[in-house]
């Protein structure tokens, strides 16, 4: 029987912490236009994805999204929001990182990289997918579901861009 990990108390405290930090990173806003925000918990999402691997993504993603929902009063996402981002974030960690943090292996070239902007592509179209399906249902309205694709798509293309300027030096950081 293959031997499986299990998780820590560690693996939690970290897991709590990232979810933290990814409430109060969704709380950040940017101002795109007139009435567009984008906001950075995608950024954070992704930046733990590809430094830490897809269980704590998964975790800090469901827990630190919903907690901001159910506090920010957006209470009708919130075990969308759960599903969605913790799904995202087992989806980045898994293609660009693994399961499990480990070591940063010295890798030829960028392969880590394009793994890193496929697993962020794989989670932003899950992501568009998943609340569309959330708009629909809490609204009732399928135009307004679709009206909201834009500001969705601009923040996961700024959390890509952020996550992959951030990336290769937090990757050095967390395993020395």
């Amino acid at each position: 029987m293959a031997n499986k990990r299990m998780l820590t108390t560690r693996d939690i405290v970290y897991s709590g912490v990232l979810a933290a930090i990814c409430a109060m990173a969704t709380s950040l806003k940017i101002p795109f236009g007139v009435g567009a925000m984008v906001h950075l918990g995608t950024a954070f999402l992704y930046t733990v994805g590809i430094c830490f691997g897809g269980v704590y993504a998964g975790l800090a993603g469901a827990i630190g999204s919903a907690f901001y929902d159910l506090l920010m009063g957006f209470s009708p996402y919130t075990a969308w929001s759960f599903v969605i981002k913790g799904v995202a974030g087992l989806i980045i960690g898994f293609v660009a990182k693994g399961l499990w943090p480990a070591p940063v292996i010295r890798e030829t070239g960028h392969s880590w990289m394009w793994r890193a902007v496929l697993g962020c592509l794989l989670a932003a179209a899950w992501t568009l997918g998943g609340y569309i399906v959330a708009w629909w249902q809490v609204t009732g309205s399928l135009a307004i579901a679709f009206s909201n694709i834009p500001g969705s798509l601009l923040t996961s293309g700024v959390g890509i861009v952020v996550a992959l300027l951030l990336s290769p030096k937090l990757r050095k950081i967390v395993y020395r």
